[in-house]
């Protein structure tokens, strides 16, 4: 069966050859042509360093939210990848480049610009400390635009995140500090009108009412001066750390490669084989498709094993090809046919 299949392609793809080949051939003309007519492609990167344990960071005890077994380039890159996803960080970003027209359109041209935005843009971690930021676009200015805009609304967005939270921090503890110095004042004036009320005794203690009453007036302003004073250490430390993760996130956080607009266009081997295998491939399935095609649909008996195939008969003979021309015997007219009758008829007599 095997062998009658094999037949059966090869008389398919010989009896009729160039249509056969002829979509293989259109699928690599088709690839050299949409590489040749494809627009130049620019590509402009940069490239964070994440630096955990710094100087800052051991002093000030800051540590990192990311799990001990997570690269510092891989939780930014997931980080990054995660934010791409939002579309305010999008927005604040094309906010920067030559796309903000676009955000004028309707919807579709919104939503349209957002998935191009997201599509240019890869991030790729380079060993543990270092990210690439990547844009690759038709316009070398844009390219640009979009890496610079991408680092720079991360870094702006890492700062805000702490940026607020401390703000938050230092207002709550700040509106707790008036009341409680309040309380603070009115447990002393408590004080001091018990003890200008009930003077110290010249002789002897206190009645043990005078004294329970003294004890508590004092353990009362205590514990509002305890309150206050512990509101007090927060709202600094909420003040410090305001100061503080702005210059952390600085000195983690540091562009060692600026991007630039690139110059010439990006010519990448692997994009070119790609495009090329693609076109290749569907040729290539093409003609093996109308090759199959044909074998299938021809129903004609070609070889000696498609009797027994075909029709379940024995083979009784072959008729072999002769290898010698045969002659054609050449046809005598009516005339010479005549003319030697009464030849024949003249000797008789």
């Amino acid at each position: 069966m095997v062998r009658l299949i094999i037949l059966r392609l090869l008389e398919s793809f010989f009896r009729r050859p160039l249509l056969s080949v002829a979509p293989f051939v259109i699928g690599v003309l088709l690839s050299a042509g949409y590489i040749l007519l494809s627009p130049p492609e620019f590509l402009s990167s940069g490239k964070i360093y994440i630096e955990k344990d710094s100087l800052l960071a051991s002093l000030t005890s800051s540590k990192s939210d990311a799990s001990w077994w997570v690269t510092p380039a891989q939780a930014t890159t997931n980080e990054l990848y995660e934010l791409l996803a939002t579309n305010a960080f999008v927005r604040a970003a094309i906010q920067q480049t030559k796309l903000e027209p676009y955000m004028s359109g309707g919807p579709d041209v919104v939503w349209e610009t957002f998935t191009f935005f997201r599509d240019t843009i890869s991030i790729n971690p380079l060993g543990d400390k270092l990210v690439e930021i990547r844009a690759t676009t038709d316009d070398p200015e844009l390219s640009y635009q979009m890496v610079v805009a991408t680092m720079d609304t991360y870094l702006k967005w890492k700062l805000n995140t702490d940026f607020q939270e401390s703000v938050a921090a230092q207002k709550f503890f700040e509106d707790l500090i008036a009341p409680y110095q309040a309380e603070v004042d009115q447990a002393r004036q408590a004080l001091i009108d018990f003890l200008s009320a009930n003077p110290e005794p010249v002789r002897g203690d206190r009645p043990p009412g005078e004294q329970f009453q003294l004890d508590q007036l004092r353990a009362a302003l205590a514990r509002a001066e305890e309150r206050l004073s512990t509101a007090q250490e927060n709202e600094e430390s909420a003040r410090l750390a305001l100061v503080k993760n702005e210059s952390l996130i600085r000195q983690t956080y540091q562009i060692v490669d600026q991007p630039e607009i690139p110059l010439r266009a990006e010519f990448s081997i692997t994009t070119f084989v790609k495009n090329m295998i693609i076109f290749v491939v569907i040729g290539l399935f093409l003609s093996v498709s109308l090759i199959g095609g044909g074998a299938l649909i021809d129903r004609s008996l070609r070889f000696p094993i498609d009797v027994r195939n075909s029709l379940n008969l024995p083979l009784l003979a072959v008729v072999p090809l002769s290898q010698e021309p045969i002659t054609p015997t050449p046809i005598a007219t009516t005339a010479e046919t005549d003319q030697s009758m009464l030849q024949a008829q003249v000797q008789v007599k």
